[in-house]
């Protein structure tokens, strides 16, 4: 073993699943196995001069650390002024396409700094990303928006320190993406057969930003009830 997880059984060790594994574990309140192996694991991401492969695998590794109560053996902060740029120029940046948004990584981006460091033009990013809300409250880049983008988008002004309070019309659009039998949808008046664990976590976080909570509770929980399979693990939709 060596140290890491894996979303499955014979697949490679890597940064994200180790992270959610350490997470789900946390919120089980059982303690890791293993440890020391783990924090070796996450340290071993890191490159000879302070480089990660991507700023998700930094954000992994600095987050599994942290729970851990470890630290990083190598310098951070010339991996940090690159993150810096990428911020100053997140709009012309390629898309990952197995992102969940386009802020998905400007969010790690701002997270890391914010943890590691201090952030510069704050306000310049924050009207960045106020300039990307659609006139009905949502967020996304090309006026392409989705619930995951306006979770991300609200989670980084959060960081910033904006008022959220001053953001017109973002409540109105997630509560029309908020569906009674339980769950949320990508966008409103999309079809709510197909739907996915990783939308209602965007859902009932992003009211939380907002300090609100979901109308369906009873039928959220029902939804991802039947969201488990018979080991025991949850798939991610029906």
């Amino acid at each position: 073993m060596d140290g890491g997880y894996t979303f499955c059984q014979g697949a490679e060790s890597n940064a994200q699943d180790t992270f959610y594994a350490i997470e789900t574990l946390n919120i089980l309140q059982v303690p890791p196995r293993n440890v020391d192996r783990t924090i070796k694991f996450m340290r071993g991401l890191q490159h000879s001069d302070g480089s990660f492969d991507s700023v998700q695998v930094a954000y992994y590794v600095t987050a599994v650390l942290s729970r851990l109560r470890a630290e990083l053996t190598k310098p951070i902060n010339s991996f940090l002024e690159s993150l810096r740029a990428l911020i100053e120029k997140f709009e012309n940046q390629d898309v990952y396409i197995e992102a969940a948004s386009e802020f998905e990584t400007l969010y790690y981006a701002v997270e890391l700094i914010k943890r590691h460091g201090s952030l510069q033009s704050i306000v310049q990013l924050q009207k960045q990303i106020s300039k990307l809300q659609d006139n009905d409250g949502s967020f996304g880049n090309k006026r392409f928006s989705r619930i995951a983008s306006t979770f991300y988008a609200l989670k980084i002004l959060k960081l910033l320190g904006y008022d959220i309070r001053k953001l017109h019309g973002v409540l109105r659009w997630i509560r029309r993406c908020e569906v009674p039998n339980g769950g949320f949808t990508a966008e409103p008046e999309a079809s709510s057969e197909y739907m996915v664990m990783e939308d209602l976590y965007y859902g009932v976080k992003a009211l939380e930003i907002l300090n609100e909570r979901c109308r369906y509770p009873r039928e959220n929980l029902k939804l991802i009830a039947k969201l488990q399979n018979s080991n025991g693990g949850f798939r991610r939709s029906s």
